[in-house]
């Protein structure tokens, strides 16, 4: 078996902490190593009560030196939700550990997350933060859970004169059943739907398949509740006002808030109005939902709320996004920011999160250093647009693309 290490600058390192053992463990990711290793020194430090065992296992270094493990440790090893029984080899020496090849086998990763999560060493004199550190930091921001915002709850306020509307389910395809079922089940599991046996009120469902073939249910609230809202009136952040908050940033990052809206409970009251008519019966949602009227401007004002006061930070709806005059300035306004979220209990979808680049896309423009540009794609949909063939056509917004009217 051979041990292959190359040497390379700490900005190229991307590490992995597992639980070995129970202990968090930084260790080096090597895919040129055929095993995974640690040295005698961590070994007297962290793991010191476990017995070794002898192995035959002779080791082959990048430049063909040999070298014989002083012995081998079983271990529980945990990360990512996975855990397993794995050989851990001990050498002489005080190198870094190595996360190597027999364990990428048992252990998968996930690339993009690694990607993302590259140790980033600030270029600033005497800021040693890394965005590794934040994200394990603040790791309950990003785990799999769905958030509950606290301290906050929705209230829906409806006209003096509104009555309940209660709409029989829609017919839903049979293909898409399954899909349907399975997305119910997911979101009553998720303390998200409770079923209900009666309701006054009603709303049929409209599903919709997203790219990855599973399915968004949908509430058509456009034919109960809306129509008897008195919908709240906060308004939205001015682009202009955002891009201006941002002027002078240096680097960019931006966190996508997971399924924002469901994220906040709404009050007991409330509740009866998010009543939604399936095949499968009656469910009642217990977090705002997309398609109430009053959802943009409910959300937007607990955001606001929450992040108030952090500088270099701005947020419409469920994507913000941080900046700093420096590095460093970056650093603090975004630990602030996840600090705020941890202190929420907000949650962050970390695949589509963005730290630290040079630009970056927000609300339809992309910004960098030098100020503000329109996308080009935004630029292709109202150039590649069809003539208006009369005055009807000339005058509807129906004209234009759909992406740009987005």
């Amino acid at each position: 078996m051979e041990l292959n290490t190359v040497t390379s600058p700490s900005s190229s390192i991307i590490w992995v902490t597992p639980d070995i053992e129970g202990k968090p463990l930084k260790m080096e990711l090597d895919t040129g190593s055929a095993v995974s290793i640690i040295s005698t020194t961590v070994y007297n430090e962290h793991f010191k009560a476990i017995k070794l065992k002898n192995t035959n296992v002779l080791l082959k270094t990048y430049s063909g030196e040999r070298l014989s493990p002083m012995g081998a440790l079983q271990v529980r090893v945990h990360y990512g939700g996975q855990t397993q029984q794995l050989q851990l080899y001990v050498v002489p020496g005080t190198g870094p550990p190595l996360f190597g090849r027999e364990w990428l086998s048992k252990i998968k990763l996930n690339w993009c997350d690694l990607k993302m999560l590259h140790t980033f060493q600030s270029k600033e004199k005497g800021t040693d933060q890394t965005l590794e550190h934040l994200r394990k930091k603040y790791n309950t921001v990003f785990s799999d859970q769905m958030g509950t915002v606290k301290g906050f709850t929705a209230k829906l306020v409806l006209r003096d004169d509104a009555t309940p509307k209660f709409c029989k389910a829609r017919s839903v395809p049979y293909s898409l059943r399954p899909k349907v079922e399975a997305e119910i089940d997911r979101l009553q599991d998720t303390g998200i739907l409770t079923k209900v046996d009666r309701s006054e009120w009603a709303t049929p469902i409209v599903p919709i398949v997203k790219k990855d073939g599973s399915v968004r249910m949908c509430g058509d609230f456009k034919v109960t509740v809306n129509s008897m809202l008195h919908v709240d009136q906060y308004p939205l952040p001015r682009l202009d006002d955002i891009f201006a908050a941002l002027a002078g940033g240096k680097h960019f990052s931006k966190i996508d808030l997971k399924q924002a809206y469901l994220q906040l409970p709404v009050e007991e009251s409330s509740k009866q109005y998010l009543t939604i008519n399936t095949h499968k019966g009656l469910y009642r949602y217990n977090r705002l939902v997309f398609g109430i009227a009053s959802a943009p401007a409910i959300w937007q004002r607990t955001i606001d709320q929450i992040l108030q006061g952090i500088p270099g930070t701005q947020c419409i709806l469920d994507d913000m996004i941080i900046t700093g005059r420096t590095d460093k300035e970056h650093l603090d306004n975004l630990e602030e920011v996840l600090k705020r979220l941890k202190e929420y209990g907000l949650q962050a979808n970390l695949k589509k999160c963005e730290f630290f680049k040079d630009k970056i896309v927000f609300c339809g423009h992309e910004i960098d250093c030098n100020g503000l540009h329109k996308t080009q794609d935004k630029i292709e949909a109202v150039v590649q647009a069809p003539r208006p063939q009369n005055i009807t056509e000339d005058l509807s917004p129906r004209t234009m693309p759909q992406d740009y009217l987005a």
